[in-house]
């Protein structure tokens, strides 16, 4: 019997007492679906509300994307990234859709996205890559719903995310987001910071 075949069996007899001794259980969750690759979706019925977050409600989860997101995930997106501040100019649910579709069929492509109930409200898609100080993580789309956002969803999902990447292995998350918007903020404000030796340089053709 495999290591992995034995933790899995030691977890799954022994679940029901594992999960009355660890005061945080969604982490025990979490790390056994990460490991095992589960793709269903996880609640959060039993961890009480977020301190400051007055308005998430209980059901909020956090898993890995599935092909099934596609639609949901490409209809969010072109709303998130056609209003305020971006006013991208995605004219139609086909091309967000191919466009999320190629980010997806990346071979080193993972994504994770925030439900509440059964319902998507945030969704973080990127690739992993093999550099020289470790496994990362690029950021290629991250997006909370318009309605949602300002409420604790973003950074819920980030603190959820970065909890799965180090037990992925992940050494570093990277991304890039426009200057002087509140995206920005955001992003400082949940620990990422500038690098002031590089910049982004673009040539039209």
């Amino acid at each position: 019997m495999s290591i992995k075949t034995s933790i899995k069996e030691h977890f799954t007899n022994n679940h029901l007492n594992i999960m009355n001794h660890f005061e945080n259980a969604f982490f025990l969750k979490s790390h056994w679906d990460y490991v095992f690759q589960d793709n269903s979706e996880l609640a959060l019925s039993n961890q009480a509300p977020f301190e400051g977050d007055s308005n998430l409600k209980r059901g909020l989860g956090f898993r890995k994307f599935n092909w099934g997101d596609l639609d949901e995930c490409a209809c969010m997106f072109k709303n998130v990234f056609s209003a305020d501040p971006w006013y991208d100019e995605w004219v139609s649910l086909d091309q967000s859709r191919n466009y999320l579709k190629e980010l997806i069929e990346n071979p080193v492509f993972e994504g994770f996205v925030m439900c509440e109930d059964s319902k998507i409200v945030a969704a973080c898609l990127g690739h992993r890559r093999s550099w020289w100080m470790g496994k990362e993580f690029f950021v290629d789309e991250f997006f909370v719903e318009n309605g949602r956002q300002g409420n604790g969803i973003g950074t819920k999902t980030v603190d959820f995310l970065v909890n799965a990447l180090r037990e992925g292995g992940y050494t570093r998350l990277t991304l890039l987001t426009n200057k002087n918007i509140p995206a920005e903020t955001f992003y400082l404000k949940n620990g990422f910071y500038t690098n002031e030796k590089r910049m982004v340089m673009v040539k039209e053709l």
